[in-house]
């Protein structure tokens, strides 16, 4: 594939050696002078034409052998339609139908760049797949469903399908620039190009010192590209109105494709005739960047180009990496609580920084170093900024840039200024030095060879990151490349290349039965179950073909196809251990059922905004949560446990002679908080309520401070001391005394909790992509699932000021759906599903995400995103469908376990309809034919158009239909003409104007009664009733006073039955969509059509029909 803008944006150029393709055409008396001239040259080329006539394949092989009715295999042309799909198909738009055209090349096919964006190609190689249409009513559908000019919005998120882009949009942004004049000739040369017929408005320079006379403005061009009168405002900076640019910012978002740009509008407002504009906006903008030019040199790069204004450039760039560093240590010492002390002594950040060297437990704290990169980045923003404001306005790569066409603003920085940080996918395999040199790098391979304690001390660095301060225009070292290299090839995607391919299988499994149904609910094929009172449409969801929630409409398809086509982009997005990956978030809000793991279950702490008025008001309250929550064992406390024998201390406390000495140390005593006093307090206790709870299986103790008798020692290592004493048992040895004090007492005090709560686990201090902190608190063993959250509220009333409890949740859908119900965790999901899909880079249709929630909770509660979730979601439902799950994973299972229990399956999906030959409840279904009539259509001779189309003249068995139907009434209307009616010897008079009312498709009411009476007695019973009577049966049946009750979810067929209640008598067999059947009586539509018109006629009406029946059962 590759591209060519003079191709038209609904052309695909096709090589002349694929023009031997052939389009069946049949061959009719429009067409056979224009066909058999084709054929004439390409028998002169080929020697041989395949043609059908009368059902047989024949050779053509002289000139003018053609015959009227035949069916020709010609050979492709322009203007034939082509299915156009350049796989994996992810969203809808990725099927085009294009128009053909044919080139003099070879081997390649050619489209328009603009057509880039929904076959997601980039002339690198792309491979598209073509299709050529074989049947009259496939070229139908790709007309009206899959044309370009039919499918001008994207329906994941309302932006243009098409827009400017690459060159075009670059022209775009300049040309609109202030500054830009064009003289005479080059304002007449590209006014050639426009598509609107605007005369040349009056120049916007008159006079000037320049010679070139007269100038106009960019801005006057591009308005020349615009509909005349149309209107666009979306920024107080921008205006057009009346097609004329009259303000226009600096940036150039309304000329890209957003939702708010100006071609989204534009194809919103003008439909398919704005790519007319489009198209001529292209081939403009095109030629005025060829006359202008634009070029990218290495002074692009160089910002400046004497060396004094580089040096001061560099030394700016230093500075700022060095506050973006200092960022990132600041944020690691706020953030571990080994810092605590420091920071109650110092509150300077410098003086931290200098007596802050980077701990193990600060390199193995994957939250705090998230935490430092999100500082790093914040303050790394501003050096964008700056590099930015130093580049010249005429800096070719800037406007590219600025223009959104082409490269970032990250990548030109790393160009001009400097690298910046390199995060790997896991980790560097080796320790990185402070100075990325090679000469220091050197020094800490050779320290790296002694594993003594001291050397590793002396080694210093960390592996997570590296920071790179040179840039490419001025070169890497060695080191530098090697860090740079890992971290490129680290961030392709590897170990999740497959999950979108499975969200896309699951979203399709789930989602692909929801439509439209017939009374504008959303519903699915299985079982009719409703899944939404009304499709929640945005207003500016409209395209050609009609409004996005008509009849039938496959929404569940569509929003699957919208979240599958984010899954893939993520791919897009660098994977690394430091950052969480934006596709793998988006699988877990997806999953959003019961976790088996304690894991799954998190709870997410936002801080009170009232603590922005200190200093670190939010660290400090975050590590204050975090000691508050986080359960801690006496163990932890505990540096060493000493046994001492004390035979003299027998007698006086009349205790064991074995002494045990817990020493403890008071730094981690001081940084959690902790009391000796309550310390001691808390053992006790709970060391008795063990003992209770085991029955006095482990012995008695005395627990107490004292002073140690190893004093020094605990002195020295700045410890302090608590003793346990065990009762004296006489029936016991001092050897089992030991034992017990060893296996079971001291096991069952380490083990006490002294702070925290035993329901948490592993209580995180992490930091928001806004450098927001939040604690996250995960859900241990000792906690069941269905009340993590409300013992998390119970454990934080003591913190109750330091917590936003506005903005503090859960972290998953089911512990939401718990405490708070499915209303709360329905609005849980649609939000968590929209900012994982923002993360992404793609903004959803709110529609498309309200159908996967409902979806997903239809039952009551939310089921995941996996067959096993919809085989419970089904079961839940009451709902059979074992062929669409043996569709889905393993078929022979699926069919073996559904026949033991005799299971049954509608076959309602539409996976089921296609392979077992039925239509589809979704989409277009409905399937037509078309009909010759041996002979074409001959118009009256100077007749009018308008009568024509008034009054048709109707063939074939529709009009003897139609004729028999007027001959059965025409004795009928003749008798009430007059006014009066005569029954059982009685006249009733009625009002002439209320017998010829028209009722329906009827000319009177006498008409439709005697429509359906003949009806009923010239089919046979249990046969079908044609088309045309069953549209009179269905327009009957909205007079009658339960119509909605007998459609229920649709009506398939109608056939003649009889009646349940009255044996004998025929009526009407509404055959429902869902296989069910309903009765319908004539009389009650009639006169339901009689009261409807005045209660007179309907009085009248009721008689007779009362009366009709009294004389058919008298003469039963």
């Amino acid at each position: 594939m590759v591209g060519d803008p003079k191709i038209r944006l609904h052309e695909i150029g096709i090589p002349m050696d694929l023009a031997d393709l052939f389009v069946p055409e049949h061959v009719s008396i429009y067409n056979f002078k224009s066909i058999n001239l084709k054929c004439n040259l390409h028998l002169l080329a080929k020697e041989l034409l395949i043609a059908r006539r009368n059902g047989k394949l024949i050779y053509v092989r002289k000139e003018n052998q053609l015959e009227i009715g035949d069916i020709v295999y010609r050979p492709l042309q322009d203007g034939d339609l082509i299915l156009v799909n350049r796989p994996p198909s992810v969203h809808q738009h990725s099927l085009i139908a294009l128009s053909a055209k044919l080139l003099p090349v070879q081997s390649v096919v050619a489209i328009n760049p603009l057509n880039c964006a929904p076959l997601s190609g980039d002339f690198d190689g792309d491979c598209l797949h073509g299709y050529v249409p074989q049947s009259i009513g496939s070229r139908v559908e790709l007309g009206e469903l899959v044309s370009l000019s039919h499918q001008l919005l994207n329906m994941q998120d309302g932006r243009s399908l098409v827009s400017l882009t690459h060159d075009s949009l670059a022209a775009a942004h300049l040309l609109t620039s202030s500054g830009v004049l064009l003289n005479k000739t080059e304002f007449q040369q590209l006014q050639m190009l426009c598509v609107s017929l605007s005369p040349t408005p009056v120049p916007s320079v008159i006079k000037s010192i320049n010679p070139q006379g007269p100038l106009w403005t960019g801005k006057q061009l591009f308005g020349m590209l615009l509909p005349s009168g149309m209107n666009f405002s979306p920024d107080p900076k921008l205006h057009i109105k009346d097609s004329e640019v009259l303000a226009c910012s600096g940036g150039s978002f309304w000329l890209q494709n957003n939702t708010s740009g100006l071609f989204s509008v534009l194809f919103k407002q003008y439909g398919g005739e704005a790519l007319e504009f489009l198209s001529s906006a292209q081939d403009m903008l095109c030629e005025f960047l060829t006359m202008r030019g634009l070029s990218v040199s290495l002074s692009d790069i160089y910002l400046f180009s004497d060396h004094y204004s580089r040096r001061k450039f560099a030394e700016e760039v230093n500075l700022a990496l060095d506050e973006a560093e200092e960022a990132f240590r600041v944020t690691q010492i706020l953030l571990s609580p080994n810092f605590i002390p420091h920071l109650k002594c110092y509150d300077d950040c410098d003086d931290l920084s200098d007596s802050y060297e980077q701990s193990d437990f600060v390199q193995s704290n994957l939250p705090i170093i998230k935490s430092s990169i999100m500082a790093f980045k914040s303050v790394f923003s501003d050096l964008l900024k700056m590099v930015q404001q130093h580049t010249p306005k005429d800096n070719s790569m800037m406007a590219m840039i600025n223009a959104g066409s082409k490269g970032s603003m990250l990548k030109f920085v790393q160009q001009a200024a400097c690298v910046g940080l390199q995060l790997p996918a896991g980790k560097f395999p080796f320790r990185i030095p402070s100075e990325l040199t090679c000469a220091s790098w050197n020094r800490h391979k050779s320290l790296d060879c002694d594993i003594s304690e001291g050397a590793r001390k002396r080694l210093g660095g960390q592996n997570s990151h590296a920071v790179i301060r040179n840039s490419f225009i001025e070169g890497l070292n060695p080191l530098e490349c090697l860090l740079h290299s890992i971290s490129g090839r680290a961030n392709f995607f590897s170990e999740n290349a497959d999950v979108p391919g499975t969200l896309t299988k699951n979203l399709m499994y789930h989602l692909r039965d929801i439509y439209v149904a017939y009374d504008g609910t959303v519903r699915s094929s299985y079982g009719q179950q409703i899944v939404q009172f009304t499709y929640d449409t945005a207003e500016d969801i409209y395209t050609d073909c009609g409004q996005e929630g008509e009849f039938g409409a496959p929404v569940g398809s569509w929003a699957a196809c919208s979240i599958s086509e984010a899954a893939y982009g993520a791919l897009d997005h660098p994977v690394n251990v430091i950052e969480d990956s934006p596709l793998m978030n988006l699988q877990e809000v997806l999953k959003c059922q019961k976790g088996t793991n304690s894991l799954d279950h998190f709870g997410l702490l936002f801080l009170s905004k009232n603590l922005k008025k200190y200093r670190y008001g939010f660290e400090y309250a975050s590590l204050y949560v975090q000691n508050y929550l986080e359960p801690m064992d006496f163990s932890e406390l505990v540096n060493t446990v000493m046994i001492q024998y004390d035979g003299g201390g027998v007698q006086k406390t009349k205790g064991s002679p074995w002494i045990t000495h817990f020493h403890i140390s008071k730094e981690m005593m001081k940084r959690k908080r902790l009391g000796l006093r309550l310390l001691v307090e808390d053992l006790t206790e709970h060391y008795n309520a063990k003992r209770d709870q085991l029955n006095n299986v482990i012995p008695k103790v005395y627990i107490s401070k004292c002073k140690c008798s190893d004093d020094d020692d605990c002195i020295n290592n700045q410890t302090c001391c608590i003793t346990v004493v065990a009762q004296d048992e006489s029936n016991s040895t001092s050897t089992s005394q030991l034992d017990d004090l060893k296996k079971r007492a001291i096991p069952v005090l380490l083990a006490t909790p002294v702070k925290g709560f035993l329901e948490f686990k592993d209580v995180e201090i992490q930091c928001q992509r806004d450098n927001e902190l939040v604690v996250k608190v995960n859900m241990s063993k000792h906690c069941k699932s269905g009340i993590f959250w409300t013992t998390l509220k119970k454990a934080c009333i003591g913190i109750m000021g330091l917590i936003d409890w506005e903005r503090s949740r859960p972290g998953s859908v089911y512990d939401i759906f718990c405490p708070c119900g499915i209303d709360s965790a329905w609005k849980y999901f649609v939000e968590s599903l929209r900012s994982k899909t923002d993360d992404i880079g793609r903004n959803i249709h709110r529609e498309h995400l309200l159908v996967v929630a409902d979806t997903l909770s239809v039952s009551g509660q939310f089921h995941g995103l996996s067959s096993q979730g919809l085989k419970q979601q089904r079961t839940q439902l009451s709902t059979s469908s074992p062929f669409s799950e043996a569709c889905f994973s393993r078929p022979a299972d699926t069919f073996i376990k559904a026949a033991k229990q005799c299971s049954v399956d509608n076959l309602c999906g539409n996976i089921d309809a296609l392979a077992w030959g039925k239509e589809p409840p979704a989409g277009t279904s409905g399937p037509f034919k078309i009909m010759y009539a041996g002979k074409p259509h001959e118009p009256v001779q100077n007749e009018n158009i308008y009568g024509f189309l008034h009054n048709p003249e109707v063939w074939g068995p529709e009009k003897n239909h139609m004729e028999t139907d007027s001959t059965r009434t025409k004795n009928a209307s003749e008798r009430w003409s007059s006014g009066n009616a005569t029954f059982n010897g009685g006249t009733i008079s009625v009002e002439q104007n209320y017998l010829g009312a028209k009722v329906g498709v009827w000319d009177s009411i006498i008409d439709m009664r005697t429509c359906l009476q003949n009806m009923l007695r010239e089919y046979q019973l249990d046969e079908y009733v044609v088309e045309l009577d069953k549209s009179r049966v269905i327009e009957a049946l909205r007079f009658h006073p339960r119509g909605r009750e007998k459609i229920g979810v649709g009506i398939r067929d109608i056939k003649i039955g009889q009646h349940p209640s009255h044996p004998g008598t025929r009526c009407f067999i509404l055959v429902r969509n869902d296989d069910t059947t309903e009765d319908v009586s004539y009389k009650k539509c009639v006169q339901g059509a009689a009261d409807s018109i005045s209660p007179q006629l309907g009085s009248h009406m009721e008689k007779i029909l009362q009366t009709r029946s009294f004389c058919r059962d008298s003469w039963r």
